[in-house]
């Protein structure tokens, strides 16, 4: 009997825990700054990912050993767009304002990028290096084809 006595005190402590236990204040919002900030080091990292993925594959790794920065460049893919909220529209970035005013167009087009990004996911776990080379260009058209038409190009270098 004396065994289930700290059992029962230790339970009922907890339980008295758990209800006095207020929750804390909500995460606040990030800053359309911030949301600027992560789309960017999203697009870097995109981009890194892909060149990997292109040179690894054109020097022979198996395309298995590329599924992890293919999964990761598909789920970047699919919420790539949710960071081009209207709330970021003013912040300066080389977002060109059709990115918000051709809104079914650009939708398009990061439909058609995370679409390929899937394919170049699916063919890397599948281990299957002429889909993987299929998807890779298929992606990087994607890419291509959004950054034509969304994004400014980068401002010239400064002298000296």
């Amino acid at each position: 009997m004396k065994a289930a006595r700290p059992i029962i005190v230790a339970g009922l402590a907890l339980t008295g825990w758990a209800v006095a236990a207020k929750p804390g204040p909500a995460p606040a919002a990030p800053k359309p700054q911030e949301i600027v900030a992560a789309r960017q080091a999203g697009m870097a990292l995109s981009a890194t990912s892909l060149n990997f993925i292109k040179g690894a594959s054109a020097n022979g790794m198996p395309a298995k050993n590329l599924a992890f920065a293919a999964g990761g460049l598909a789920k970047w893919a699919a919420a790539m767009p949710t960071l081009f909220a209207e709330s970021t529209r003013a912040v300066p970035s080389r977002t060109r304002a059709e990115a918000w005013t051709n809104k079914a167009d650009f939708t398009a087009k990061s439909t058609a990028f995370a679409e390929a990004a899937k394919a170049l996911s699916a063919a890397a776990q599948a281990d299957d290096k002429e889909a993987l080379a299929a998807a890779l260009a298929s992606t990087g058209a994607a890419c291509k084809g959004c950054h034509d038409s969304y994004q400014a190009p980068p401002p010239p270098p400064r002298a000296g």
